[in-house]
């Protein structure tokens, strides 16, 4: 994704889907397949892709980002497991719709925000270009879980990013601790 830094912890989907019976039925549930599909008003499935279908990004040291990049799906459940307090602590969403142009260019604005644990968000994710901003002292942790949705007609990666990220059937450091 142009080079964007990628500095987290990440928890793939094989690992995942091997260790939490749990996420792996939420992530199929079908009540909330359907409150997707209503929310959306497409025809919201399942990705069959097991490595990026559900993930977990956690961000944990000074720096720590998830930089600008769009998805191979469609769609993005995040759910917020920590997050920081105060925004000046980092860890935001910024995004701008309507674009997949990487690096943003500097005309288009991008939106921010700040989310609590607990909190949720969808995102139409692959043609919203979005990054998270870089956590900004110690003690402060950002933990999401993924859930990647996707349409009938669109089952295939476009990119091998997720591959890099997330194929590893343990937790994965991205950056040296």
């Amino acid at each position: 994704m142009g080079g964007s830094p990628r500095h987290m912890t990440t928890i793939g989907g094989p690992a995942l889907n091997a260790h939490s019976p749990l996420v792996s039925g939420l992530y199929q549930q079908p009540d909330l397949i359907n409150l997707l599909r209503t929310v959306t008003g497409r025809p919201v499935v399942p990705v069959h892709e097991v490595t990026e279908r559900h993930v977990v990004n956690i961000l944990h040291h000074p720096g720590d980002t998830h930089g600008e990049h769009t998805d191979d799906y469609p769609y993005a459940l995040v759910l917020f497991i920590e997050a920081p307090t105060d925004p000046r602590d980092g860890g935001l969403l910024e995004y701008t719709p309507h674009t997949t142009t990487l690096p943003l260019p500097a005309d288009l604005p991008v939106h921010r925000r700040h989310h609590h644990a607990g909190d949720a968000y969808l995102l139409r994710s692959d043609t919203t270009a979005h990054r998270v901003s870089p956590l900004t002292r110690p003690g402060i942790r950002r933990t999401v879980l993924n859930f990647a949705y996707t349409t009938p007609d669109r089952q295939s990666p476009r990119t091998p990013s997720a591959q890099l990220l997330y194929d590893d059937e343990h937790t994965r450091a991205d950056r040296a601790q």
